[in-house]
């Protein structure tokens, strides 16, 4: 009976020992974090646009996250700010000139020129104010920039396309941004020449960002007005017309004037602003859970060269390890 006690007492003293030594590991040892046996391969670089890149794996990781070097997807901006400024500011419309009645053997010369300012703000100008205002506002003249209509005092001559441009260069960010056409009458003279009427239609404003075109203004949305020097007496009553269909602008001098007199078109304002994207975040390849990949496929939108990346993570609770794997594409159109 004392050996079956002795015994017993034995064996429950090397349980508690056991479960001392268990308790006692489980508690102080950390799960130790390997680094990812991960890389990445490419058997073809260089695709075309709307052809799938295959990425094949080698290994495995815990987590897999995908940078394709676009924008809004680039790694570079991983952990800082991504702002999407303006690259160009186009500015195209159509333009006609023709000649109307008068003794002059040939049309005014030098009448049409389009500009743009951001040195003006006509928001609470009283109308007898705004010619001031946009006499005293520094303009830049984009005339010598595009295409205009053959001054040969033609009734009949067909709107031509003006070309478009970038004026990006002439704007300022954050500010309030006017176009405005400008027509110039002087005395219908044989020196001077007869007034032609100008026409211009088809405007359109548009700002190329990395992330494509958006168009800022157009011929029906500009809110086009007419800003007269010298009154609304001085011209004829038909001097602006703005077609209800077309949008079109009509613009046209008084033939009998003795003085010089312009007429000013200007735009609703515009304003012009970069936007912050933040950092940019990472695809999800594979997730913790997911069971191991062998490959992974993306199509490119856009012709360019392009530096894609994959972070590769092991993680538990105690902490993670990462590496990163870099390969260069190129996508032609």
């Amino acid at each position: 009976m004392k050996y079956i006690i002795s015994f017993m007492m034995n064996t429950y003293r090397y349980v508690l020992l056991f479960l001392a030594v268990l308790m006692g590991g489980s508690c102080s040892k950390e799960l130790k974090t390997l680094a990812p046996d991960f890389d990445v391969q490419v058997l073809q670089s260089t695709a075309k646009v709307g052809q799938p890149i295959q990425f094949d794996f080698v290994g495995d990781a815990n987590i897999i996250t995908f940078y394709s070097g676009e924008f809004g997807n680039d790694y570079h901006y991983a952990d800082k700010d991504s702002i999407i400024a303006l690259e160009k500011l186009n500015l195209s419309f159509q333009n006609q000139v023709r000649g109307q009645g008068g003794t002059a053997p040939f049309c005014q010369s030098d009448q049409f020129h389009v500009l743009i300012s951001s040195d003006l703000d006509l928001t609470g100008v009283a109308a007898e104010d705004q010619l001031d205002k946009i006499k005293q506002a520094k303009w830049v003249d984009l005339t010598a920039k595009y295409a205009w209509s053959p001054l040969n005092c033609s009734s009949t001559n067909p709107y031509i396309a003006a070309g478009v441009h970038n004026i990006a260069e002439h704007i300022t960010k954050n500010k309030r941004n006017y176009i405005a056409f400008r027509y110039t009458n002087r005395p219908n003279t044989m020196e001077n020449g007869k007034s032609a009427i100008w026409r211009f239609q088809a405007l359109t404003l548009s700002a190329v960002t990395p992330l494509g075109t958006t168009v800022l203004m157009t011929q029906a949305n500009a809110g086009w007005k007419p800003v007269y020097e010298g009154g609304i007496a001085a011209w004829m009553a038909n001097a602006f017309d703005l077609s209800a269909s077309s949008s079109a602008v009509t613009m046209r001098g008084p033939l009998t004037t003795t003085g010089t007199y312009e007429m000013w078109c200007v735009s609703n304002p515009f304003v012009i602003t970069d936007t912050n994207l933040g950092h940019n975040p990472g695809v999800a390849v594979k997730a913790y859970i997911d069971k191991p990949i062998r490959s992974y496929s993306y199509i490119y939108k856009k012709p360019g060269t392009y530096e894609v990346v994959f972070i590769a993570t092991n993680a538990n609770k105690d902490g993670r390890s990462e590496i990163l794997r870099k390969v260069q594409v190129t996508v032609e159109p």
